[in-house]
């Protein structure tokens, strides 16, 4: 089907909206599939939340998004409140403190069904910690683990965001342990090549599903992310710490 055109199929892909990383993803995101997207701060992943949304809209599809800490970009904010004002997305209150994990669901479904939404973002988890109750903040993976089962009812797909400290040498997705609670993972990071600071991405699994193993450079402007080619002649980037690969002979 062509790009903006909604696959019929109940196992169709949906695109994210950012050009090439459909591509990665090996088509697009499996539809009622949840993806967690984690990066530090400023590696574009509210932007990349903005674009899924933005690219359902395009589609025909509506979408709700529930933020949790600070606002968008600004250049991604003018985009967002584009789309709630012609009804394409909806936005969950999430400013009253103390609020349960069944509040947060029933605010959240709720909206999925007034809209028929069929894209829902979590912009970011940390935030989402911050707002619960302290009762439901003792166990953390278990009021994300309710929310993910009880969106996933509902047959969306869901893109959440997550905090990762740009200092990680190991491959830890979330700071809860979470990473096995979603579908697919995109990662995001920072490295240092030749004194500059550049920043990289890849696609780490897709359940049932086959996608790239590519490392990407990108890069980010006023139109979003931009995916560059593949990083050929480094390794440990995702580690944090890049090395030259050596040449093997014959």
């Amino acid at each position: 089907p062509h790009a903006n055109e909604i696959p019929a199929s109940p196992g169709a892909h949906l695109l994210l909206g950012v050009p090439h990383l459909d591509e990665m993803l090996g088509g697009g995101l499996p539809r009622g599939h949840s993806l967690l997207v984690a990066g530090p701060s400023g590696s574009g992943k509210s932007i990349m939340a903005t674009a899924f949304l933005e690219e359902g809209a395009r589609c025909g599809e509506t979408g709700v998004i529930a933020f949790f800490e600070q606002r968008p970009h600004r250049s991604r904010e003018g985009v967002i409140r584009d789309l709630i004002a012609t009804g394409c997305v909806a936005e969950v209150d999430t400013q009253a403190a103390d609020l349960s994990i069944d509040e947060i669901v029933f605010q959240l479904v709720q909206e999925i069904r007034r809209l028929k939404a069929t894209r829902v973002v979590i912009d970011s988890l940390s935030g989402f910690e911050l707002v619960l109750a302290p009762t439901f903040r003792e166990d953390f993976k278990e009021s994300l683990l309710r929310m993910v089962a009880a969106l996933e009812r509902t047959g969306v797909t869901v893109l959440m965001t997550s905090e990762l400290e740009d200092r990680y040498t190991d491959l830890r997705f979330s700071p809860y342990g979470t990473a096995f609670l979603t579908d697919a993972i995109i990662v995001q990071r920072y490295i240092e090549i030749g004194s500059r600071l550049r920043r990289v991405m890849a696609v780490v699994k897709v359940r049932g599903s086959q996608h790239s193993n590519e490392l990407r450079e990108y890069t980010i402007d006023d139109d979003g992310l931009r995916i560059g080619e593949m990083l050929e002649d480094q390794e440990g980037l995702l580690g944090g710490r890049p090395t030259h690969r050596r040449e093997t002979g014959r």
